[in-house]
């Protein structure tokens, strides 16, 4: 197997998303302008933290203790995940992903993807299967984070809709992905697409250890869910 580096990574496994890329989106579910109105960097760089999630972020939290189909303590922004109480479903999808990356499931996390589509981007000479691209993922994980990494929280800091200008640049390269294994077709079966980014206070242990996503990869790691014939996918 090629070894894969982290711009190939980048290009086509949810979660490998290690270019800066900044995320947005809040205040509406879209914008034509492509603006994004969640305040954007600039607000980032003239407020603090606890300014910034006070304007532009209300989070909301799942824990084991709250939901049989949590592993892992998971924040996010009910207005644009989770439909504020009606459907966790991307929530569950976000916890499996990370769960089955905490415990070495190779299974687990082919799962988390569309049936088949890793399948067909296999055969172009970076990887044979896709077991093969989940274990390299993991290696490279492993290689940024720590070895014996494990998520112990998630924070969903930003989620990017369509019609913002990044997120609907990183949707066209998905759709291309998809039309090119599926068909045209395969278009008219999504019914949504968000680009999320895993970041904030998200936080990782390791042999007693504990440190910040963020301090590890200063960007967050970014990826998007595709809602397909009614039901989530990462990308």
């Amino acid at each position: 197997m090629k070894k894969m580096n982290k711009a190939a990574l980048a290009v086509l496994l949810a979660g490998a998303m290690l270019t800066a890329v900044s995320c947005g989106s809040k205040e509406s579910s879209s914008s034509s302008s492509g603006v994004r109105v969640d305040g954007g960097a600039n607000a980032r760089k003239n407020m603090t933290d606890e300014e910034y999630r006070s304007t532009y972020m209300t989070n909301f939290d799942l824990t084991p203790s709250d939901d049989e189909n949590i592993k892992i303590m998971v924040s996010f922004d009910n207005r644009f995940l989770g439909n504020e109480g009606t459907d966790y479903s991307e929530i569950y999808l976000v916890d499996n992903y990370f769960d089955a990356l905490n415990n070495n499931d190779i299974q687990g996390v082919l799962d988390c993807y569309y049936p088949d589509y890793l399948e067909s981007l296999c055969g172009d000479g970076t990887f044979a299967t896709p077991e093969d691209f989940v274990k390299e993922y993991r290696e490279q994980l492993q290689a940024v984070l720590t070895d014996n990494f494990k998520f112990d929280f998630i924070e969903i800091s930003n989620c990017q809709l369509s019609g913002d200008l990044e997120a609907d640049t990183m949707f066209a390269n998905r759709d291309e992905t998809l039309k090119a294994a599926f068909g045209e077709d395969i278009a008219n079966k999504i019914s949504d697409r968000k680009m999320l980014t895993i970041a904030g206070d998200s936080y990782i242990t390791a042999d007693g250890e504990w440190a910040e996503v963020k301090s590890l990869i200063p960007e967050g790691i970014i990826f998007c869910v595709y809602t397909i014939d009614g039901k989530p996918y990462i990308f």
